[in-house]
């Protein structure tokens, strides 16, 4: 039955009666206290450094690896999972520290196109039994994730593979909600699954077609690189050599010069990490030209249309490494390499 508030008596009367069922109300329920800790406690403490799995490429968590596509990247994703299995060197000069179990999420190929591939990048080995291959799952944040979780419980793995996460995110999920949230949400959810299993997961994702530096090329929101703790961002720099940045929470930037080789044995080599590897695709083109005659810095700086003070520091570093000799003032080849 409605109350009849006749007199301002009764308003009053009847606003006190909320107010008391308000404080009521809130003293019923607890709020859990801040849990502080002091600089001088945080200075002090301890913790282990983040140990590789792969040389200083890969570790424990979630890496988000982005490409732009036919670059190479599913091959790469496929050599590390079987060094891993096997624990042989990865691109010919990176150890692993940690070979186990792969779990290899195939979401944009069958069995019959990873087949050929894993025969022409290794031979017949019993280790590839440690390579536990997927080709169908639920869509990450309806079902998937807790598919993935409830395997490494049932069979703990070194790495899980996931290629690629715009096959696996679904992206008719997203609609109608916040898609920085969303994308943040699904990245974190294959974070935590690396946290709970303390395994590495590496998610193949795309980069915008657009030009951009570092982070900014990974395709889709700041979601997605605020959530996860590592990213390789490969790039094509001429035909046969890329790099690959390293970027991470934990671990300084590191820079890998690559070529994926065609000949025996097949695949991605390390040509140079660091500065080195920045250097290395302006360094051969150096080389290449003075297989033809020494040359003076001026005029190599000429022909490759390069600043002269940058081929002047090439030259001098190539000279310190033994590929070049100098002849007065020009640059010619070692006689190693002639």
């Amino acid at each position: 039955m409605k109350r009849e508030l006749h007199t301002t008596e009764d308003v009053q009367a009847l606003s006190d009666e909320h107010a008391a069922k308000e404080n009521r109300s809130s003293a019923g329920q607890r709020t859990n206290p801040l849990k502080a800790h002091s600089g001088f406690e945080v200075y002090t403490s301890k913790f282990r450094e983040p140990e590789p799995i792969i040389g200083s490429l890969l570790y424990n968590g979630l890496t988000v690896f982005v490409a732009r596509p036919k670059v190479g990247k599913s091959w790469w994703a496929l050599q590390i999972a079987i060094a891993i299995a096997t624990g042989e060197t990865l691109g010919g000069c990176l150890r692993v520290h940690k070979p186990g179990r792969v779990l290899y999420i195939a979401l944009e190929e069958s069995q019959r196109r990873t087949a050929p591939r894993l025969r022409k990048l290794t031979g017949l080995t019993r280790s590839l039994e440690a390579i536990s291959f997927v080709y169908e799952i639920d869509p990450l944040m309806s079902g998937g994730a807790s598919q993935i979780d409830a395997r490494l419980t049932e069979q703990p793995c070194v790495l899980v593979v996931v290629d690629t996460f715009y096959a696996f995110s679904r992206q008719s999920e997203r609609k109608n909600v916040d898609i920085l949230q969303a994308d943040y949400n699904q990245i974190n959810a294959l974070r935590e699954i690396c946290e709970k299993h303390n395994c590495a997961l590496l998610l193949i994702h795309h980069s915008r077609k657009a030009a951009g530096v570092g982070i900014d090329v990974v395709l889709g929101t700041s979601g997605v690189t605020a959530a996860c703790d590592h990213i390789w961002v490969l790039e094509r720099k001429k035909e046969g050599d890329c790099l690959l940045t390293v970027t991470s929470r934990e671990i300084e930037e590191t820079i890998y010069g690559m070529r994926l080789v065609n000949s025996e044995p097949f695949g991605w080599r390390i040509t140079g990490q660091g500065e080195e590897a920045a250097l290395s695709a302006e360094r051969r083109e150096i080389v290449d030209l003075l297989a033809h005659e020494p040359l003076v810095p001026k005029e190599i700086a000429s022909k490759l249309n390069k600043n002269p003070n940058t081929v002047r520091r090439l030259l001098q570093s190539l000279a310190k490494d033994g590929v070049l000799r100098k002849e007065g003032d020009s640059y010619a080849l070692s006689r190693a390499r002639e």
